[in-house]
């Protein structure tokens, strides 16, 4: 497959020198974030306190839509989350973590009315079942771990069997984030459709799956999808998001004043607002992030999600010929519908190798010290990738690698 070009203009700035291959943890930051950034503290110098009202529309000027730091959740959830997930506009809003999302809907008791079990595969992000295990204590909520494959997969027949009519909430990772395995739609659907039966409901984890793909939620039948820009979409922390399925009702108690119906009345006891995502609101909303959150999503989706994920498909097609030709185990998937936006390799002592590519100005990561992820997205060619395992072959076939401590500057790779 050979890579579709991707127009110069969408080129993300950085180091000539440098091969940034870590879309996975921390996308690079595109041309239009200073610009969005002297936007925001123009308007808090200029508008000050009334900006929560109204401020002028950086973000689709031409739609003469009007915008406040109080709607901008919900605003550009409609206009740029929902066309990302291929979502009914209403449905989708920013959020400042996942972790947040998740204690939240936890937190609402209509959850625990539906069952006692909460099934999490064990190749889930792991703070989604730590999230499950410290509300059990809590709420009559009990976590149930499926166990993975020999492939460290989903074992998708043992999940289903285990989905029955005490279960509450079956949630599940878009891709797997050590293992780069990609959930079939089929598989997904099969999973709603087994867990509606019994009144429960599914909650899908895309943070390593959205912004590097085509995805329709109604067509998946999640009743929750949760994820965030941090990564591909080039969003920067702070900015994660939430779909919620049109007409299912929550009411989560960790709710805060911004999620309440009349905040403005300061009523002694609190309302539920009638728009159910934005009961997932705290507290003041932090403004400054949703001001650069969505301009990685304004490329992707100028681009098209298909045309993305061809680029993508094309480099790890070229990637995993380069580790096939040094006969490097893969983790991750072969087959293009399995494979997501990452690759990954089986290699001992794998934080030595991400060392010795990073003293060569090549950016990956690793996890639990036994597999090397790379992840070539927009701002990768094929020569990064050629360059990258040139590099892995030497490393690798001098053992040169194993010479380079692990930097303990800090603890992210």
């Amino acid at each position: 497959m050979s890579s579709p070009p991707i127009p110069s203009d969408y080129r993300f700035p950085d180091p000539p020198t440098a091969v940034e291959l870590r879309a996975f943890t921390h996308g690079l930051q595109p041309q239009r974030v200073p610009v969005m950034m002297e936007h925001f503290a123009e308007d808090w110098r200029r508008f000050g306190v009334d900006a929560w009202n109204e401020i002028p529309n950086h973000w689709r000027p031409e739609s003469g839509d009007p915008v406040g730091w109080w709607t901008l959740p919900t605003y550009l959830g409609n206009q740029f989350i929902a066309p990302l997930l291929d979502a009914p506009s209403g449905t989708c809003i920013l959020q400042p973590s996942v972790h947040w999302t998740v204690q939240c809907l936890l937190s609402s008791p209509e959850l625990a009315a539906r069952g006692s079990d909460v099934l999490v595969p064990e190749t889930a992000f792991p703070s989604v079942l730590h999230s499950v295990k410290q509300w059990s204590h809590l709420r009559d909520l009990s976590p149930h771990v499926v166990p993975s494959t020999s492939e460290q997969r989903v074992d998708q027949t043992t999940l289903l069997d285990a989905i029955g009519p005490t279960t509450a909430l079956v949630a599940l990772s878009h891709v797997g984030f050590t293992t780069g395995a990609r959930l079939s739609s089929s598989f997904v659907r099969t999973v709603a459709d087994r867990v509606h039966a019994h009144d429960g409901l599914l909650l899908l984890d895309g943070y390593h799956a959205a912004a590097t793909q085509p995805i329709n939620v109604t067509e998946l039948g999640c009743d929750l999808y949760v994820g965030g820009l941090l990564k591909e979409a080039s969003g920067s922390s702070g900015n994660a998001f939430l779909y919620v399925r049109d007409g299912l009702t929550l009411t989560p108690r960790l709710t805060g004043w911004f999620g309440d119906a009349a905040p403005f009345e300061f009523r002694p006891a609190p309302e539920p607002h009638p728009d159910v995502r934005r009961r997932f609101l705290g507290g003041t909303t932090a403004v400054a992030p949703m001001y650069h959150a969505v301009e990685g999503v304004r490329l992707l989706l100028d681009l098209g999600l298909d045309t993305v994920r061809d680029h993508s498909l094309a480099l790890t097609d070229r990637a995993l010929d380069h580790a096939d030709a040094l006969d490097l185990p893969l983790r991750s998937p072969r087959p293009p519908a399995e494979r997501s936006a990452m690759v990954l390799l089986e290699i001992p002592d794998a934080e030595q190798l991400v060392a010795y590519l990073k003293r060569h100005h090549v950016y990956t990561d690793s996890r639990r010290n036994d597999v090397l992820r790379l992840a070539p997205f927009l701002w990768n060619t094929p020569a990064d990738i050629d360059r990258a395992f040139a590099l892995i072959e030497k490393g690798l076939s001098t053992g040169a690698y194993k010479e380079v401590p692990v930097d303990s500057h800090g603890p992210v790779t």
